[in-house]
């Protein structure tokens, strides 16, 4: 399955008074990085169909599990890795690094979905589509 890394510098909005990262900003990189994987491969998860739906990459569960801290204006590695593809599913694992020490490991669960663009809480999963599977079983991929 996929793996797509890349490298991101901890900020000083992202950190707490003591300059440690604020533990929920793990979360929002987690979330951030799916999308990021999808880009990788030329997809947008979130495109407009047509001009009356978007597609949609909805949460279902999220775990996390903290291991040391980042802190303010290190260099991290984020690995995000394509742990499994259901018909409409998908698990993404997560692990947040500052060389050999791992800081974060993450599991999240993804749908595949889509829904009026007026009405986005009609938001329904759907089958994956063949050349989002295709992409999301490929070799790694690193960003620059």
């Amino acid at each position: 399955m996929l793996t797509y890394r890349y490298t991101r510098r901890v900020h000083w909005g992202e950190c707490d008074p003591a300059g440690i990262i604020f533990s929920p900003n793990y979360a929002h990189w987690a979330i951030e990085a799916v999308t990021e994987l999808f880009l990788s491969v030329g997809i947008d998860p979130h495109r407009m169909v047509d001009d009356q739906h978007r597609l949609g990459l909805p949460l279902l569960e999220l775990q996390l599990r903290f291991l040391k801290p980042a802190r303010l204006h290190e260099e991290v590695e984020h690995f995000v890795r394509v742990a499994r593809l259901g018909t409409k599913s998908m698990i993404f694992e997560h692990a947040i690094s500052r060389g050999d020490t791992r800081l974060m490991e993450a599991t999240d669960v993804r749908v595949w979905g889509i829904h009026p663009v007026a009405q986005p809480e009609k938001l329904r999963a759907v089958e994956l589509p063949a050349e989002v599977r295709a992409a999301l079983s490929g070799g790694p991929l690193e960003s620059a």
